[in-house]
């Protein structure tokens, strides 16, 4: 693994909520030298420094680890590598207590210190948008049982294309027909499986132009939604024509589109990933760049499933959304933690807290996502009985040998039980007895 330690904790980050009383506060301390491999700075000496002659300034005190830092070394050994590794890791952490009263005090770790690729945790953002451009078109709440039927742009009238085919159908009579796919089940098979046909689906109807447009309404203006899942920022921006069939209702149409919409550069440092990439025509031997990749910071990314979660907070934001819509949200993206194999795979950080908790115990709502090496979640956590809470995003980069689109990761070694040592150090803190 590559050892580099981390060089720049960031400030807390605005609106994240009220000062942490255990030492946390809205700057964090600076960093602890090289030599000190990730532990608390050492007391300088003044009166042996100054220059002969000059007088002794009194003895500087060590700034007080900030608390994720001490938490995390106190709660498991491999954290003092992890840790010590964070800059090449690219790890970035943000805790958010929710206090009793509803008060937010949070705890950042590198918050937002370089760019991550938030694969599958961004669509979220999606099934939002997707839910506010429909309602808006539908005049209310669109009916989740309203039909989706893409039309090939190939083939003369509304013939699906290949994955939205009704194989069934199809295979009787030769003829292809649209498979019964409906706008609820769509956002449920987007969040709650994490499903990148759904993602493609929601894409077509609300597009490219309107969905960058969407984060600036939203007040998210720094996310970047550039291209589909599986598909470059250069095919993503043409969607067909999309046909929507609310029940008992007249037909809404999403025209055939050609995006025009330029996005800013992405803001975020250290957009050049790895050290080589592979791709259709062969491996290169350079970073591979992110700069036409989808983005959004660790803060917003949380602000979100605080915005779901808690949607009076004073940092909510304001989603558009009717009850019913939320709740359908929140539904789907809700983890049965019982259900290990699935939890292991969408829920991270919950196989450390089912360590420390029951599973029954626990009320967990989130959504993960992994690609290009980059392994995260982004999750509300709830003690049930004891009430107490916590909002937690983290990202770790674990692709050792540097070569990305080589299918060689290291999830299984690295992300896995680093996600998981952070969901069983934050539930033995936040959660239960204390």
């Amino acid at each position: 693994m590559r050892a580099a330690l981390s060089a720049a904790l960031l400030a807390l980050l605005a609106g994240c909520g009220a000062g942490d009383s255990r030492a946390a506060s809205s700057t964090e301390p600076p960093p602890p030298s090289p030599s000190a491999a990730g532990s608390a700075a050492t007391p300088i000496d003044a009166a042996a420094a100054a220059p002969a002659g000059a007088s002794a300034s009194p003895t500087t005190t060590p700034a007080a680890e900030p608390w994720l830092e001490k938490t995390l070394r106190a709660a498991d050994p491999r954290w003092t590598t992890w840790l010590a590794q964070a800059e090449a890791l690219r790890l970035q952490i943000l805790v958010t207590e929710v206090g009793p009263d509803g008060a937010l005090t949070s705890h950042p770790l590198r918050a937002d210190a370089e760019y991550f690729y938030p694969a599958s945790a961004i669509k979220t953002l999606l099934a939002i948008s997707a839910l506010r451009v429909l309602s808006k078109q539908a005049g209310g709440d669109i009916d989740l049982s309203t039909k989706i039927e893409r039309c090939r742009e190939d083939r003369p009238g509304c013939e699906p294309p290949e994955e939205d085919i009704d194989k069934k159908k199809y295979a009787a009579d030769g003829k292809p027909k649209h498979d019964k796919l409906r706008v609820g089940a769509e956002i449920h098979k987007l969040l709650s499986y994490s499903d990148n046909d759904s993602y493609n689906r929601l894409w077509d109807i609300v597009g490219h132009r309107e969905l960058n447009e969407q984060m600036v309404e939203l007040g998210l203006p720094q996310v970047r939604f550039h291209h589909r899942m599986s598909a470059p920022a250069d095919k993503s921006r043409g969607t067909p024509r999309v046909v929507l069939l609310p029940p008992g209702k007249k037909p809404l149409t999403a025209k055939k589109r050609l995006s025009d919409h330029t996005l800013a550069p992405t803001p975020a440092p250290k957009l050049e990933v790895g050290s080589a990439y592979r791709d259709g025509k062969g491996v290169f031997a350079s970073p591979m760049s992110f700069a036409e990749k989808n983005f959004i910071s660790l803060k917003d990314l949380q602000r979100v499933n605080v915005s779901l979660l808690l949607p009076g907070h004073p940092d909510a934001l304001a989603l558009g959304l009717s009850g019913a819509q939320r709740e359908h949200l929140i539904r789907a993206m809700t983890v049965d933690l019982s259900a290990k194999k699935r939890a292991g795979e969408h829920a991270p950080l919950s196989l450390g807290l089912v360590e420390v908790l029951p599973a029954k115990e626990l009320r967990y709502v989130a959504k993960s996502g992994r690609a290009y090496g980059f392994h995260l979640d982004n999750a509300y956590v709830e003690h049930l009985p004891s009430k107490r809470a916590f909002f937690v995003t983290a990202v770790v980069y674990a692709n050792e040998d540097g070569v990305l689109n080589d299918d060689d990761y290291d999830y299984d070694e690295l992300s896995k039980p680093l996600l998981g040592a952070l969901g069983a150090a934050l539930a033995k803190s936040l959660l239960g007895d204390r």
